[in-house]
C-alpha cells in the first residue's frame, strides 16, 4: 500500500483529498518500537508528530525530575504542545513518549504555515485538538481539587485503560505515584483497598481493571 492510499484509510474522514495529498508528499510515515521518546523537553522540534496507530503520552518534568502525565494520544490525534512550539518557535517543554509499538506520521514543522494557511481541514483539526485537550485539563484540575486519593487512583487507571484499549495495565505502584504526585506507600496502601472493593486485582508491575 502506498504512502498516500494509506493516509486515506486513516485519515480520510477528517482531512480533505488535498491536505492528504501535502501529508503524502511531505511527510514521512515511520514505525516505532513502545517505550521510544519521540521528543524530549529542551529539543528544537523538526517534526510534528500524529499517531497513526498505536498509543502515545505527552509527559511533563517538574524541577525535581518527577513525571506527570498530561495526557494520552491515540489513532488520528497529535499533540497541542507541538503546535504552540511550531508557531512560537520555541523549545520543547513536554516528552512525548511511545506507550505501545506505534506507528507515527512525522510531517516537518517548516511547512505547518502552509497547512494552516492553505487547508481548512487543518485548522478545524487544530482547533478539535486543542478543545479535547482543555476538557482534559479541566478534568484533571477536578480530579485534583476535589477527588479523594483512591478515586484519583481509580480515574488514572481507568484513563490509561481507556487509551491502551486494555483491561490489563502494565505499570507499577511507583509509576503511578510519580504521575499523581504522591508516595508509593500511600499507592500501594490504596491499590489494595481497592482490590478488597473488587474493583481491580493487583500483579506483579500489573493492574487489572474489573467491571
Amino acid at each position: 500500500m502506498d504512502k498516500q492510499h494509506k493516509l486515506e484509510e486513516i485519515l480520510g474522514d477528517i482531512f480533505s483529498d488535498k491536505l492528504i495529498e501535502n501529508l503524502a508528499t511531505y511527510g514521512r510515515i515511520q514505525k516505532f518500537e513502545e517505550g521510544t521518546q519521540i521528543i524530549s523537553r529542551g529539543d528544537v522540534v523538526k517534526d510534528i508528530p500524529i499517531v497513526l496507530s498505536g498509543t502515545a503520552k505527552v509527559v511533563r518534568t517538574d524541577e525535581k525530575g518527577e513525571e506527570h502525565i498530561l495526557f494520552y494520544l491515540n489513532e488520528k490525534e497529535a499533540c497541542t504542545a507541538t503546535f504552540s512550539i511550531c508557531s512560537d518557535s520555541k523549545k520543547s517543554e513536554i516528552d512525548f513518549v511511545l506507550e505501545t509499538d506505534a506507528e507515527l506520521l512525522m510531517y516537518p514543522v517548516r511547512l505547518m504555515d502552509q497547512l494552516t494557511k492553505e487547508f481548512p481541514s487543518w485548522r478545524y483539526y487544530v482547533c478539535r485538538n486543542y478543545n479535547n485537550r482543555m476538557k482534559e485539563f479541566l478534568n484533571t484540575m477536578d480530579t485534583i481539587a476535589f477527588m479523594k486519593m483512591d478515586q484519583r487512583i481509580m480515574k488514572y487507571l481507568e484513563k490509561a485503560s481507556e487509551a491502551l484499549q486494555t483491561k490489563m495495565i502494565n505499570i507499577t505502584h511507583q509509576e503511578i505515584a510519580n504521575d499523581l504526585s504522591t508516595s508509593r506507600v500511600v499507592v500501594s496502601r490504596l491499590l489494595k483497598q481497592l482490590e478488597k472493593e473488587g474493583k481491580i486485582n493487583l500483579y506483579r508491575n500489573r493492574i487489572k481493571l474489573l467491571d
